[in-house]
């Protein structure tokens, strides 16, 4: 919301109620403790702009200066609160404001650099926040760059003094760069206008309406840098083998005949489909490509961006881009897959105050719904405009939603009644490339298949897709494909015998002929199954001090009662999400843990990298990861809790459905629940039953070295050992 400081100040003074609506209105968010906030947060900011100190500032701040409220970045979910867009010695300048209705009293210093620890857990630092905002607008905003803009960030409390904890070390360097104000005199009257001083003193109305309407544009040099980052062979974690550098140079060899071989004129569109199943290398070749692409100085002029299709991915490869090339704002080069669609669910909903609630409802009629935005016409929103992005490549697309099915309609983040997913990519991208394996995809809206991306492929010029397989390519499970065909005969039901004979494949294959006929020993899949959980527990924390990585991951046979709790690791053992009773030499004892901690709701990097901020980093073992938020990514080893969900029973599996708690196939649940409450076992448990599957498929398929099994049944337990046939050797 573009305001002159004027029109702010009139606003906060005497309409406030109709501006927080406004802001509700833009933002989406309804609740009590926001509209509060702004209430309070929008009334200090119009009191410190009236300082007397801000009276040699008036050309600015008296009138014709430019705020922007609630700013969203381009093709990003983040919003700045507000923006003061103008110039300072005639260059164009913004100044990015994070804030804080706060009380920071008793606040304290983090363990490391952005963080604070507020009300006993680790919390992001504010100028932390606004650096990330600064960061992003200087490397990916259009108007930025068009004229050569400036860009600063700082902080105002607005409930509370800041303190002196929030610029002691480790934020010393940050609170400098990004500085902290309150609403106390002294800041009012001196500090936070002397920071505009010398940042921010002269309107630029061409520069804000710029700014205000701008879009998503890549600083190639930039990107270039963090593409040299990740190719460096000394350092990079994505480097490619066999099969994989077969599947790049394929992909590459699309890129080169789409772009360089023609004239950028008459480039086609074309669209590429990476198959792959677990362990075969899909994400090191997304990252690969990306990186080659970006320093590729023949490419024409455009953005390539990596897509994700889930918040726990996009937190994922957003925390590695940032730690692989180590460059502030590396984060910006990875887009969620719902930034693809024309609009946003909030400018939907202002569209449908306007035209009535029934209006561009119905998911299946999604093309004619697209139509009818074209016509209005109605402006599609930054990187989502036909051929907006040079490439797209997306990994885990089997997670790209398709409304035109039941499955795919409901609150998924995105307008989704103007299209499905992969179709918006595919419009909004001259390469789209999509890498894939249709058997992780396993909540019920995750029903985009690879028919559905050949017809779309088709529909928007591009033709028939490229398709690459890297079938028999395995570099998770100690590299062996032996191991993964028993972990899919395995849930597939087969026979003890077959999936035993199928073991014994996978441990022969430990042993190579050479030339001569001597043998060469190489490792195998370490699998174990536990009778109890202190045990595998033990057995992993061995290979976790041996150097190994290592986590914990189960189904989701638990429920989520720790989901957004600020303090989850202190809470008493008999509150957390596992308290499992196990008797051991006629003793009883309980063995407890959460699930991955993720208080704000957001940051599931924490637990799949460790890194600073949370318990992770100390303990590797101290939470439980699912399916969602592992998926895509491995670990040395894993320990596996195999809990009630999927049991044994009279020689086939059954779905238990009083222990499934995935809310993202509650259809199959429900069904299968009134199925069960009836005594059948039919066709909606067996489709339950096949979802539960691929969960547990994911997890066996996350370790390079070993899966440790704890199995609480004991015929589940029996029949997995006679499975496995025999117990593969232990590392030496």
């Amino acid at each position: 919301m573009l305001l002159t400081v004027a029109q702010f100040r009139d606003r906060v003074a005497h309409h406030r109620a109709d501006l927080i609506r406004d802001l509700q209105q833009q933002t989406g968010r309804y609740g009590d403790e926001e509209k509060q906030a702004w209430d309070a947060s929008l009334r200090q900011l119009s009191r410190a702009f009236q300082a007397d100190a801000f009276k040699p500032l008036h050309l600015y701040f008296g009138s014709r200066g430019s705020l922007s409220l609630e700013y969203q970045l381009p093709a990003s979910s983040s919003w700045c609160d507000a923006v003061l867009l103008g110039a300072h010695e005639s260059r164009p300048s913004a100044v990015i404001i994070e804030l804080k209705n706060w009380q920071t009293r008793g606040d304290e210093p983090g363990s490391f650099e952005g963080l604070m620890r507020r009300q006993g857990v680790q919390a992001l630092h504010p100028s932390d926040q606004v650096r990330g905002y600064s960061e992003y607008c200087r490397r990916f905003h259009s108007a930025v760059q068009d004229h050569h803009a400036a860009v600063h960030g700082c902080v105002l409390g607005t409930r509370d003094r800041w303190t002196a904890a929030y610029s002691a070390e480790p934020n010393r360097q940050i609170a400098e760069a990004y500085p902290l104000f309150s609403t106390e005199q002294d800041d009012i009257d001196r500090a936070f206008p002397s920071y505009f001083a010398d940042r921010l003193t002269e309107p630029n109305a061409e520069f804000a309406r710029a700014f205000e309407n701008g879009g998503y544009r890549q600083q190639r040099g930039f990107v270039a840098q963090i593409g040299a980052q990740i190719l460096d062979p000394s350092s990079s974690p994505f480097e490619l083998l066999d099969g994989q550098r077969t599947a790049f140079a394929e992909v590459r060899a699309t890129v080169q005949h789409t772009f360089v071989r023609r004239q950028a004129a008459t480039a086609t569109k074309r669209v590429v489909i990476v198959k792959g199943p677990p362990g075969s290398g899909k994400s090191a070749i997304a990252a690969r490509l990306w990186a080659s692409l970006v320093t590729d100085n023949a490419l024409p002029d455009g953005d390539v961006v990596l897509v994700t299709t889930s918040t726990a991915q996009n937190d994922n490869w957003t925390h590695l881009f940032d730690k692989a090339s180590e460059i502030g704002g590396a984060w910006g080069a990875v887009r969620k897959a719902t930034a693809f669609t024309p609009i946003t669910t909030q400018e939907l909903g202002r569209l449908r105050k306007r035209k009535g609630r029934t209006w561009l409802r119905d998911g299946a009629q999604w093309k004619s719904n697209l139509q009818e935005l074209r016509d209005m016409p109605y402006p599609f929103r930054s990187g989502s405009e036909d051929d907006a992005n040079l490439v797209s490549i997306v990994d885990e697309a089997h997670a790209l939603i398709n409304p035109e099915h039941n499955d795919g309609r409901g609150q998924h983040g995105f307008a989704g009644a103007a299209g499905p997913q992969a179709y918006h990519i595919i419009r909004a991208s001259r390469l789209s490339v999509f890498l894939l394996d249709p058997l992780q995809g396993f909540r019920q809206q995750e029903n985009t298949n690879i028919e559905d991306i050949r017809t779309w492929s088709r529909e928007l010029g591009a033709g028939d897709p490229v398709e690459v397989s890297l079938e028999g390519m395995q570099f998770r499970c100690a590299g062996s494909t032996e191991y993964v065909r028993w972990a899919e005969s395995l849930l597939s039901g087969a026979s003890e015998s077959e999936c035993a004979e199928t073991a014994a494949r996978w441990h022969a294959s430990s042993r190579t002929l050479l030339a001569g006929g001597s043998a060469e020993s190489r490792p195998t899949m370490d699998v174990r199954v536990f009778d109890e959980p202190f045990s595998m527990e033990a057995a992993i924390r061995e290979r976790i001090t041996a150097g190994s990585s290592a986590r914990l991951v189960s189904s989701y046979s638990r429920p989520w009662n720790t989901k957004g709790l600020g303090a989850a690791h202190h809470i008493a053992p008999d509150q957390m999400d596992f308290h499992q009773r196990v008797v051991m030499g006629g003793a009883t004892r309980y063995w407890s843990r959460i699930w991955n901690y993720v208080p704000d709701g957001t940051d599931y990097a924490a637990f799949v990298s460790g890194h600073r901020s949370r318990r992770m980093q100390a303990d590797p073992l101290s939470e439980v990861g699912c399916p969602y938020v592992v998926r895509g990514f491995d670990y040395d080893y894993v320990g596996m809790l195999w809990l009630d969900d999927l049991v044994w029973r009279n020689g086939r599996w059954r779905v238990q459905v009083d222990h499934v708690h995935e809310t993202g196939i509650s259809r199959f649940t429900s069904a299968a629940r009134r199925e069960q409450d009836e005594g059948r076992y039919g066709a909606a448990s067996q489709a339950l039953l096949a979802r539960v599957a691929q969960a547990y498929r994911i997890l066996l398929t996350r370790g390079l070295k070993g899966v440790y099994l704890w199995v609480s049944d004991d015929e589940t337990r029996a029949h997995l050992r006679a499975a496995v046939g025999i117990e593969p050797p232990r590392p030496s």
